[in-house]
């Protein structure tokens, strides 16, 4: 028997529509599409992004985090484009095995088309000591890249050899009452986790959270609290615009603390070592927060708030918050930005970038999954030490204007003894040399007398004295 099957045009628009979108769908869903490579030089490492996919991409952007030890190391983007961004941090920032006093948060632009099994250099880092070394780390790795189909995708790039078990999801909370405040999975350029959500929040003092199974990194709700907020209620899986998420609203300051109650049960609710964000939208009164200290009810809540690593002390007085928390942290070891001085003139948002580890202790709250840290690079002295033939001679910092230079152009404050200006460029491939006059005390640097004059970038600068040696290091940047 013969079974014929005709389809009108409609139905041919239906069935190519369904096929695109699964299409669609399955790209999306493609991960681990891209590892990186390096190349290390003593002083500097240059990262490259590895295509590993079966296809042309256009590399579009990149959110970077970086950790070190010292103000030293200078992080650059290999080749200038627009809408690069830098965010250095201070603090303490661990992983499983290390901890470092500096994290950079590197926002790049990229344009880029990257064949399947090519790389291309994104990024590099260089050791501008003088005489010390240190450590330098790439760790949590975003990219944003189009197919040829001109679809966007954004993937997790893993080290090599990681076997997928390297997984983690950045959150990027901003609290205050704009528009673009609220959380965000990735980048603060990324889309919101509850996009379209403020068309329900209602009342002031307005706070939300998102819990994350501490497994999965997914976002789930607990069975005893159900979301208020209408548009709290959809549970898809985060993006935009096909879904909203899930998300609890509350308000734990109001006259008749209706919302410690709710949040309470939340936190109550969860399973050991899940994840909750929470940021405050609106001024909360500090007046409200002291009054409730009298109140049993914030007696609990403020040992639900512990149960997730934060002093709620911390809280008073106020206005707006960020937090990531872990049920069964510390009390301190939440991550958490406030602002102090609740002062309505003054309008603060309190923005906070870290990163959910899957399957990470229950009891810590690391930055960075530890496969990373197989990947950790010395950095000699960009300049080596130099001979001295005199103990008392120094090596001083260069004084370099304007820097930025706009036109290529510098102005150079020397010593009397120098005689000899060197430009390297990150690589440490020597680009010029030019004498300068006995006894100057002011030298010029136009960009047009050496190579690559036009590439945007950073390139160093030594002086030197009429013995060869070293008197004073800089950089100047274009």
């Amino acid at each position: 028997m013969k079974i014929e099957f005709k389809a009108n045009n409609d139905n041919k628009f239906k069935i190519f529509s369904i096929f695109s979108i699964c299409l669609f769908f399955s790209q999306l869903s493609a991960q681990h599409k891209f590892t990186f490579s390096t190349y290390h030089n003593r002083d500097s490492v240059i990262w490259y992004v590895k295509n590993l996919t079966q296809e042309n991409v256009k590399l579009s952007a990149a959110t970077l985090d970086f950790f070190y030890k010292s103000e030293n190391v200078m992080i650059w983007p290999y080749t200038y484009f627009m809408g690069n961004k830098n965010f250095r941090k201070t603090g303490k920032f661990c992983g499983e095995k290390n901890c470092w006093k500096y994290k950079s948060e590197i926002g790049l632009g990229l344009d880029a088309w990257v064949s399947p099994g090519d790389s291309f250099p994104i990024v590099s880092g260089d050791n501008y000591a003088a005489a010390s070394f240190d450590t330098l780390m790439l760790a949590n790795f975003e990219l944003f890249w189009y197919d040829t189909n001109g679809f966007s995708h954004k993937n997790t790039v893993l080290p090599p050899k990681s076997n997928g078990s390297c997984e983690f999801v950045p959150v990027f909370e901003s609290a205050g009452s704009w528009k673009t405040d609220g959380i965000r999975l990735g980048s603060n350029s990324w889309y919101q986790l509850h996009e379209g959500s403020k068309n329900y929040l209602f009342g002031s003092n307005v706070a939300i959270a998102i819990l994350f199974d501490n497994y999965t990194l997914k976002p789930y709700w607990v069975s005893s609290v159900f979301p208020q907020n209408p548009a709290g209620r959809m549970i898809k899986n985060f993006g935009y615009p096909i879904d909203s998420q899930v998300f609890y609203q509350f308000n734990i300051y109001n006259p008749n603390y209706t919302g410690m109650q709710t949040l309470d049960s939340i936190i109550d609710g969860m399973s050991t070592g899940d994840y909750i964000a929470i940021v405050s939208y609106n001024q909360w009164s500090g007046a409200f927060a002291n009054t409730a200290n009298g109140y049993s009810q914030f007696g609990s809540l403020k040992k639900s708030f512990e149960s997730i690593g934060l002093n709620m002390d911390t809280l008073f007085p106020g206005c707006t918050y960020s937090l990531l928390g872990r049920k069964g942290l510390a009390v301190g070891k939440a991550k958490f930005n406030v602002n102090h001085i609740c002062n309505p003139a003054i309008f603060n948002v309190f923005s906070l970038k870290t990163a959910m580890i899957s399957n990470a202790p229950a009891d810590e709250m690391y930055d960075y999954p530890s496969c990373y840290e197989k990947y950790i690079f010395k950095l000699d002295p960009y300049v080596n030490k130099p001979r001295l033939y005199n103990s008392t001679l120094k090596v001083e910092n260069l004084k370099v204007w304007p820097n930025p230079s706009i036109d290529g152009i510098w102005n150079l404050l020397v010593s009397n003894n120098a005689t000899q200006l060197e430009v390297l460029d990150i690589a440490g491939k020597k680009l010029h040399t030019q004498p300068i006059p006995t006894g100057s005390k002011e030298a010029t640097l136009n960009a047009s007398d050496f190579e690559f004059n036009n590439q945007h970038g950073l390139y160093l600068l030594r002086v030197f004295n009429a013995q060869g040696q070293l008197i004073s290091t800089g950089k100047a940047i274009k």
